[in-house]
């Protein structure tokens, strides 16, 4: 979380929020987006492709399927190593 913090102020980004919430991650993170009343939403993801993962839904899966904004979905890029 530092880094991408860093990164944002480093690109003269206006406003750089954090905040830590408990709780169910995907109610969390919808409740977040209605009170700040969010518009379009930028998610990590690990991609996971086991069967009990499709069924089930991941946390930004769920996003996807719970709130009608646009959602984009970023996967970290493999590691050369």
């Amino acid at each position: 979380m530092t880094d991408a913090v860093e990164t944002a102020e480093a690109e003269s980004l206006d406003a750089i929020e954090s905040d830590i919430e408990y709780g169910v991650p995907s109610q969390e993170i919808r409740s977040y987006m209605e009170e700040h009343a969010i518009d379009h939403a930028i998610l990590g993801t690990h991609g996971e492709t086991d069967f009990s993962r499709y069924v089930m839904g991941g946390v930004s899966a769920k996003i996807v399927r719970t709130f009608p904004i646009p959602v984009m979905w970023v996967r970290e890029p493999e590691s050369n190593e």
